[in-house]
């Protein structure tokens, strides 16, 4: 792999589609190489292991300095051809990490990322090397616990208060992010962390891949929030009630009550449908 790039904040010029190439932020930069050395971010070290599928896998890991670090890979690339041309999921996650916290966005620390690109076994387009892996390392957030904590079995299932303050102020920030012209495209309760403090809830946004620029449409809105009723399953009023903070919360509102909710209603009802569910009236 090309040697360590460091630098204070990520950018798109150390994105190399041609070959292999990683970047540390400068005041990690040798605790990754000590990570590394120790096999901390192989699938099968000593790391703990806390998600995982078929091309992809999440660990968890205690730094010397005593903090943990989240380190996510793309090591089964599917439809490697694609990638010729454009960044690895890695790449454009670490790249939305730059475009959402300038928005003020509240996300964990990137600290490294990187792609491990190689020649084809038996071919390669205009010098492009075929993607095999890509990684992102970000610090875990302490004391955070995601959404799914209001879902069904839930240990907050029934506090519809917490659970109220938890979807306004994910759906505030929601509202920022659509003003400047982004779509979420993975807004469940998962991706969304939440720390309970005395002088309020605090929130952050994980797993932020899927995050891309659009044209902002009523269609569009409701499916971005749809990710977040579906799968806590918000009674139909108060799902409204959440509509109109949503709208509240934006800059420049791109619809109306009415319209969004007729929208959503609709949509909601289609995904539902998919799994042999009703929508909550």
């Amino acid at each position: 792999m090309d040697r360590l790039r460091k630098s204070s904040h990520f950018s798109r010029k150390f994105i190399n589609l041609r070959a292999s190439w990683r970047w540390s932020r400068r005041d990690f930069a040798d605790e990754f190489g000590r990570l590394s050395e120790a096999g901390a971010f192989r699938p099968d070290g000593t790391s703990r292991r806390i998600w995982n599928t078929r091309n992809k896998f999440v660990l968890r890991m205690t730094t010397s300095q005593g903090f943990d670090v989240i380190y996510k890979s793309f090591y089964r690339i599917k439809e490697y051809q694609q990638y010729y041309l454009r960044p690895s999921p890695s790449a454009q996650e670490a790249l939305n990490y730059m475009m959402l916290s300038e928005l003020g966005i509240p996300l964990p620390d990137l600290l490294a990322v990187g792609e491990v690109r190689e020649i084809s076994d038996w071919f390669i387009i205009g010098g492009f090397r075929r993607l095999t892996n890509s990684f992102l390392v970000t610090r875990f957030v302490d004391g955070f616990r995601d959404g799914s904590d209001f879902g069904i079995g839930g240990p907050l299932e029934k506090d519809e208060s917490l659970m109220m303050e938890f979807c306004r102020g994910h759906l505030a920030l929601l509202a920022k992010l659509h003003d400047a012209g982004i779509l979420h495209r993975g807004f469940t309760p998962t991706n969304l962390m939440y720390r309970r403090e005395p002088d309020g809830m605090k929130f952050c946004w994980i797993d932020v891949a899927s995050c891309c620029r659009a044209t902002i449409t009523t269609k569009k809105i409701a499916d971005d929030i749809i990710n977040l009723f579906r799968f806590l399953e918000i009674p139909g009023s108060t799902r409204r009630e959440l509509e109109a903070w949503y709208l509240k919360s934006s800059a420049s509102p791109r619809t109306d009550l009415e319209t969004l909710s007729s929208v959503l209603e609709k949509r909601l009802t289609e995904r539902l449908k998919r799994k042999n569910r009703v929508p909550l009236p």
